[in-house]
């Protein structure tokens, strides 16, 4: 608020030009000046000097009522601040297709929850069209944080929260599974990290006969299982359209094919896993790096800093 429209606060509040002199420690020619420039500026009269104590004018109560308005909404605004800081007002909105966004951010958004229950997050998982189209939420404000695996997009910043194995997974009863299982390793090894390094599998041609659930295109997922296997064989029953890994993991336990899956998703899937046979690649592109990209723009939010530090935290736990 400009210094003219305190000084006509002051006399008002004090109903005084001398009053209201000695509360703002200027002299009372010096403030009956810069009244008199203001309502010169104004065009009009805030105070009725012919009264005492001193009045409004018709047009200087509508100015004093619209101060104290502009002294309302800098009070909720200095309000909004602290509680920004403080982390007990906001929102945060997160973008992201990937497994992470299914297996992944559910939980580091419930740790979030926990810590900071009155902040709102919305999650995004941008099922429709390619990713692209997060990247464009992204730049376009729309989204605050995106889940990906793209690391080096130079206009925004990217930070790894966590690192996931790719994994071959397949039902025992699958046609081509029981001459392979001597390789496999059990749910319990997969979780725990705890096998042999030299139980990975570097010649992947053993899975040549085998029948995979192919993945949409223009999915990570899909690149590096190409990049992997080669020219694989494709199982009868295709889907399109999919964005996530749930569909495919459901198919491979019905026995229908093999399937590109990762240990953090292997995680949350308990169910029938004593009939899953599942094999590690040795391939530096079953090595997958998860990041959250965003704006430069957020590098003093305290809600976007806050979030990552739980992510990277609640990620170093897995």
């Amino acid at each position: 608020m400009e210094l003219s429209a305190k000084y006509a606060y002051q006399v008002y509040k004090e109903k005084s030009f001398s009053a209201a002199a000695k509360v703002l420690y200027v002299s009372q020619p010096a403030l009956s000046a810069a009244i008199s420039r203001l309502e010169k500026e104004l065009g009009m009269r805030i105070f009725d000097r012919t009264k005492l104590p001193l009045t409004l004018t018709p047009q200087g109560r509508i100015y004093i009522e619209s101060i104290e308005e502009i002294m309302e909404c800098e009070s909720n605004m200095r309000r909004r601040i602290r509680e920004l800081s403080d982390m007990s007002y906001g929102s945060l909105t997160i973008g992201g297709s990937s497994f992470a966004s299914y297996f992944l951010m559910s939980k580091i958004c419930g740790a979030f929850h926990k810590k900071y229950p009155q902040i709102k997050v919305t999650l995004d998982i941008g099922n429709v069209g390619s990713s692209d189209v997060l990247w464009s939420k992204l730049k376009n404000d729309e989204i605050d944080l995106l889940v990906t695996y793209v690391a080096d997009h130079s206009k925004y910043i990217t930070e790894p929260i966590y690192k996931e194995r790719l994994v071959i997974a397949m039902h025992k009863e699958m046609r081509g599974a029981g001459e392979l299982s001597h390789l496999a390793l059990t749910h319990e090894e997969i979780l725990t990290g705890k096998y042999s390094k030299e139980r990975e599998i570097e010649d992947l041609s053993v899975f040549n006969n085998i029948e995979f659930i192919k993945y949409t295109d223009m999915l990570d997922t899909a690149r590096r299982m190409t990049q992997m296997l080669g020219d694989f064989k494709t199982a009868s029953c295709a889907i399109k359209n999919a964005r996530h890994s749930e569909m495919h993991y459901n198919l491979m336990c019905s026995g229908i094919g093999a399937v590109i899956t990762t240990d953090s998703a292997i995680r949350q899937k308990q169910h029938d896993a004593e009939n899953i046979l599942f094999f590690l690649p040795k391939s530096k592109e079953s090595h997958r790096t998860i990041y959250i990209a965003r704006q430069h723009s957020t590098d003093d939010n305290p809600i976007v800093k806050n979030f990552i530090q739980i992510a990277k935290a609640y990620s170093s736990l897995q």
